[in-house]
């Protein structure tokens, strides 16, 4: 065995079957800059793969929130003789869309200050996460045909969402039996927070968006529609319960429902 020279001033060397190695001592820094600069190519890498897996997984709870709430109204019209729960008013109780699906979904009382929370299948994370701040509810059911309105054929509405329902009187409610094409109709989609009504008295509270969207009101689809997933698309729920998501409004979405 070769000695390295004892006056050697840095690392000491070791000869073993003619290969040399370094016995003692550290990196050099263009080794450390080689290792932080890999890193760092890392790192750039795996983020926007990271923040795409998370968006994929918000939309894929979105779309199960979806399929439950479908579920639910359609139980709900199963037990009312084809009458789906109220689209609209009464808005602070049961039998309100919203207020079903969260007492369906375990939800103890009957009052929006009782059933609504941030933690239920009223709220898509990605909605959430759009916001900025946690919220209880998400989604608007189709109000299309419902509205008080008169179309461009002449079709007058039979009721309207937003009229106060008398004691004893039925809510505006979308007759499940009589939708023609329930793979294709949309029962409930992504809404958002509508600024230009937030202000209006009797509005929701920030924590929840629009909870009724006519298609045909182009101030419903530009200020309510929730377009809240990759590439400005929202999500939506068929009469069938098929979830799926969407760039563009079908020219079917502006029918009246029955």
């Amino acid at each position: 065995m070769r000695r390295p020279p004892t006056n050697s001033p840095t690392a000491s060397f070791v000869t073993i079957a003619g290969v040399q190695s370094r016995a003692t001592g550290g990196f050099t820094l263009i080794e450390v800059l080689v290792v932080i600069a890999v890193i760092a190519v890392l790192i750039a890498v795996l983020l926007p793969a990271l923040a795409g897996a998370r968006r994929a997984g918000r939309s894929s709870v979105c779309l199960s929130n979806l399929r439950q709430m479908a579920i639910i109204c359609r139980q709900y019209a199963d037990e009312h003789r084809g009458r789906g729960p109220a689209i609209g008013q009464p808005y602070g109780s049961i039998p309100n869309w919203a207020l079903v699906v969260q007492s369906a979904a375990g939800r103890s009382g009957t009052t929006s200050g009782e059933l609504y929370a941030t933690a239920s299948v009223l709220s898509c994370p990605e909605s959430t996460v759009f916001h900025g701040q946690p919220m209880q509810r998400t989604y608007a059911m189709n109000a299309t045909g419902h509205a008080g309105a008169t179309d461009a054929a002449g079709r007058v509405d039979p009721d309207d969402f937003d009229v106060p329902v008398p004691d004893g009187g039925r809510a505006p409610a979308i007759q499940f039996d009589a939708i023609s094409r329930p793979t294709d109709a949309l029962l409930l989609v992504d809404s958002i927070v509508d600024r230009s009504q937030a202000a209006a008295p009797g509005s929701p509270p920030a924590t929840r968006t629009a909870s009724v969207l006519d298609f045909r009101n182009p101030s419903h689809v530009a200020g309510r529609l929730g377009r809240v997933h990759p590439r400005q698309s929202f999500q939506w729920v068929s009469f069938d319960g098929a979830a799926r998501g969407a760039d563009r409004v079908r020219e079917l979405w502006l029918e009246p429902l029955p």
